[in-house]
Formats: C-alpha cells, structure tokens, sequence
C-alpha cells in the first residue's frame, strides 16, 4: 500500500510546521511561472520560509541556493515529514463570474509513463528552455517542489462516495490565499481508502492538464537516475512523480482564455491589416471597448478579437470558412484545426504577420494572459504593438485533441485556479 510498484501510491510527505513557520498563508505562493520579479520580491518579504525560496530562488546560482535552503529548512524543522504516508484530498473553493464553485483532486504519486504508452498524455506542446530550467532544480533539490495537474475520466462510483466522505471531515489545512482561494488539505491515510483511490484509477488515462514541463522534466530526471545506477530492475523513488488528480467531470473544472500580446509587430501587416485579413473573416469593428470582452464571449467559438496600436476602433473576427484552415494547416487533425488559437496562429500571426511557429516557441515578443482588458489596455498605452483575444476552449475540445492522438499548440489552456505551491512536498528519495 504505502511502498512502491502500484501505479499510485501515497506520498510520505514533507509538510510545514506551523510552529516554526507560523501562518501557513506566508509562506505558500503561486506556481513559478506566474510568479513575475515584483510578486517575487513580495514573497521573499512575507517570510523567511516561503516556497519561492525553494521554487523561484533569486540567487546567482539559485540551484545550488535552492538546495542550501531546503537541507536547512529539513534541519531546522520548518520542514517535516508527515507521520504516515498519505494520499491528500484537495479543494479550492472559489468565484467565476459570479459563481461559487469547488473544485476536488487528489494528490498523489503516480508512477511515470511515457507519453508513448498512452497512460498519462500531454494536451499541449511545451517550450523546451522551462524544462531544462525545471530538470535543474529537480537535480538540485530531489523533491517535487510543486505538483502536475492531471484530468481522470469515467465515473468510479466508490471513489466518488470516499471522497464525499472524506471531505466531510476536519481539514488538516484551510487557508485563503492571495486570490481569494480557499485550500484546504485533508490527508488520506487509511489503507482501505487509499486502496479505493488505486483500484479506481490503476488503468484510466490520465491527461496533464498543466505541469506538462514538470513531468516531461521528470522523465528525464528518472533517465539520468536510472542510467547512472545501472538501470536497477527495482522501483525507485524517482519512478514517481507528484501529481494532482481531478475528475473530468468535476462541476469545477474551469478553463479561462490564453489572449496573446504581441510586443513587436510588421508595420506594414499592420497598417493593411483589415485588407489582408477581409478575404478569410467578417470583420465588424467597434469603439465600445467597455463591451468589447462581453461580445467576444456572446460570439462564442470561431470568433478572435484583434486590437491594434494606433487604431482607436477594436475589431471582431470570423472565420468565414474552414477551407483557409485546410489549406494552412493540412496534416493537422480537425480536432486542433478547429480551435481558435489554431485559427490564431496559423491564419493571424503566421499569414498575416509573418510570426512563424519557431518564433513562437523561442519566446520574447508574445506574452500570455488570462487578464482580457490587461491585454487591451497594454495596446491602448503603447506597451504592446497587439492583442490577440480568444474565447476558451471546453474540456470537450481538450479530449478530443487528446483521443485524435493529437497536442493542442502551446498556451491553449489555462485551468483555473492553479494549485497552490508549498501545501504539500514530495521527496524523491523518501522510503
């Protein structure tokens, strides 16, 4: 139950102790990559302990300063193990649009697959300099500092009255974070329940639903371990990866919208933008910029929203017909075709723009953002030459992409909210 060789297993974890922390709210923090240097700063000020010390050091060597923090913290005792191993059952609780929900996942060990074996599959594509980033500091510190976010599909109907079970009972940890989060944490330590959570999921496929850099990361960490020790026929520690499990189906499950802001755009593209893109969408335009978000939601699939520099008026547009997409994209399975960030980048910034693929994965002109009326405002004061607004895609597209054997293009999703980093520590080393 608590050793290695199922596909899941519970984690011997390394929790914060709040009596030589203090409050758990200080010293948690968004995932890495949303952390930019001013929210970095603010939490290295919260608290000595905060997670970010660990997870986003700003030392020269921040590897090597990751590693020194972590054995200190283990020494001093702001970091312990928990004293059984454990499955942890996780709920967010929080506002949409006005709408309360809560969103339940498990947080587990699951034991590595390669993509190929069609186990555990990626949705989207992923930019390789944050995985060489990522590698490092799993090298330095051997433990998952933060964990992968994984989608199970199916209705197991055992597991869905533990979890109700186990939800109605006193949470080892409940804290609202920065966003108005409420975490609360509740460990799984029966061997029966633990035993229904690796029953029911000991063969579904699981799709990542963010983390993908992390869990490509520890793939190959595990090669580099595996290869240096011989390829020992035993399971090891690093054969597992932390993980949080979430059902398809769970009524909290939210995906928001990825827009685009391009800092640097053809002057020329841009000046003849509406000509050029006439051919292949309707383009209506309006200067009522307050309902500019609400009319692109209303439109719904199909439809981009484009603002650029030096126009005053923003500009809906839709496809007039998917033969543009065919001829753009022909080996692309419809399945991601038809999405519109496809739609985007293949008959926007490609053909228009000249902002090929390899471009896009080398990173430093576009930024990516969930804020729709952040990313028009950066156009509005000159901080960007575009924006690129999209509505979401459903978690019906995700699976779909996902059954055609297919990945989405990278920054297709963004689940929200984001789990939370320093709740839960998984040490790759820990028998």
């Amino acid at each position: 139950m608590s050793g290695f060789g199922e596909r899941i297993e519970p984690l011997r974890a390394l929790l914060y102790d709040p009596e030589q922390v203090g409050d758990l709210r200080k010293v948690v923090a968004p995932p890495y990559d949303l952390i930019n240097e001013r929210q970095q700063s603010e939490l290295y000020q919260r608290s000595p302990y905060n997670v970010v010390r660990l997870e986003l050091a700003r030392d020269p060597d921040r590897y090597a300063a990751s590693a020194e923090t972590m054995t200190r913290w283990r020494r001093e005792g702001a970091l312990r193990f928990a004293p059984r191993p454990a499955i942890y059952h996780y709920v967010q609780e929080f506002e949409v649009e006005g709408r309360k929900l809560s969103r339940t996942g498990l947080i587990v060990r699951i034991r590595l697959e390669e993509f190929a074996s069609g186990g555990i599959l990626p949705h989207e594509k992923t930019f390789p300099a944050a995985k060489q980033d990522r590698l490092r500091l799993l090298q330095a510190l051997e433990t998952n500092v933060s964990s992968i976010f994984g989608l199970y599909p199916g209705a197991y109907p055992e597991l869905a009255a533990m979890l109700r079970a186990v939800g109605a009972r006193e949470p080892l940890i409940d804290i609202v974070d920065d966003l108005g989060i409420r975490n609360q944490l509740r460990p799984i330590e029966d061997p029966a329940e633990i035993a229904v959570v690796q029953r029911s999921l000991a063969t579904t496929r699981i799709l990542i639903a963010d983390g993908h850099h992390r869990y490509e990361t520890a793939l190959n960490y595990r090669r580099m371990r595996r290869e240096a020790e011989g390829n020992p026929k035993e399971v090891r520690p690093y054969d597992y990866t932390m993980m949080t499990l979430v059902a398809f189906d769970d009524p909290g499950l939210v995906i928001l919208p990825t827009h685009r802001v391009v800092a640097k755009l053809d002057a020329a593209a841009a000046e003849k933008f509406v000509e050029r893109a006439a051919g292949t969408f309707e383009i209506s335009e309006t200067e009522e910029r307050g309902s500019f978000l609400v009319e692109l939601s209303r439109r719904g699939r199909g439809t981009l929203g484009v603002a650029l520099r030096g126009r005053n008026r923003l500009m809906l547009l839709k496809l007039r017909s998917q033969e543009a997409l065919k001829t753009a994209l022909p080996d692309t399975p419809p399945a991601v075709r038809e999405l519109d960030v496809s739609i985007l980048h293949a008959l926007v910034l490609d053909r228009i723009f000249g902002i090929k693929g390899e471009q896009v994965k080398k990173g430093g002109n576009i930024e990516y953002t969930i804020d729709g009326r952040g990313a028009l405002a950066a156009v509005a004061e000159g901080r960007a030459d575009g924006a690129f607004l999209m509505n979401p895609p459903s978690i019906g597209d995700v699976e779909r992409v996902c059954n055609s054997g297919a990945t989405m293009p990278e920054k297709s999703t963004y689940f929200h909210p984001k789990l939370l980093t320093g709740l839960v520590l998984n040490p790759l080393d820990a028998r």
